[in-house]
């Protein structure tokens, strides 16, 4: 967490009540990474005696805050954009490995990634009954395989947190992934 975080949620847990008592259910829960439920307002009155409104929605989208952090960090976009044709696989290669590598870290910093399920890739799985869709997909025919066990492709990717950074920039710039740069 940052200071400025910090900071943000000190004045905002002074100034309201709600707030207070949603930072402290967060604080106060058992396993990290979970938000608790929103702290629902019954149309009635706020600390302030007037009528309770909820807050502003961003300008920015949270999928645009994403893809401007990995830009930002790992040159995504600029790698996705580029015309590939005129390189040879190895230069596509030697320009992906640090951008993937970067990516892998600032996707593990933000979301905390583990796999779904810890079977090995290739090992029998039993799948639950009623599974989640969500939770579990089979490939080809399920019905062929006479049960509920079936050999794991891939374990899937569960998301413990999802801490990316709000958005303070003016409404105009909402849309910006990353800026031009400029040569003095």
């Amino acid at each position: 967490m940052s200071l400025g975080t910090a900071f943000r949620a000190f004045f905002a847990a002074l100034g309201n009540r709600e707030t207070s008592a949603a930072i402290q259910a967060v604080l106060d829960r058992p396993t990290a990474g979970e938000l608790p439920p929103p702290v629902e307002k019954a149309g009635g009155l706020g600390d302030s005696g007037k009528p309770a409104t909820a807050a502003p929605a961003s300008p920015r989208s949270e999928a645009v805050t994403l893809l401007a952090m990995l830009q930002r960090e790992a040159r995504l976009v600029d790698l996705v954009q580029e015309p590939l044709e005129q390189f040879s696989d190895a230069q596509v290669g030697a320009a992906a490995r640090p951008c993937l590598q970067q990516c892998q870290q600032t996707l593990q910093r933000v979301f905390d990634l583990t796999p779904l399920v810890a079977t090995p890739e290739g090992q029998p799985l039993e799948i639950p009954e009623n599974p989640s869709p969500l939770r579990y997909q089979w490939l080809g025919d399920s019905g062929a395989s006479g049960g509920n066990t079936g050999t794991l492709v891939h374990a899937g990717w569960l998301a413990k947190q999802c801490e990316l950074a709000q958005w303070t920039g003016p409404a105009q710039d909402a849309p910006v992934v990353a800026p031009a740069q400029v040569q003095a």
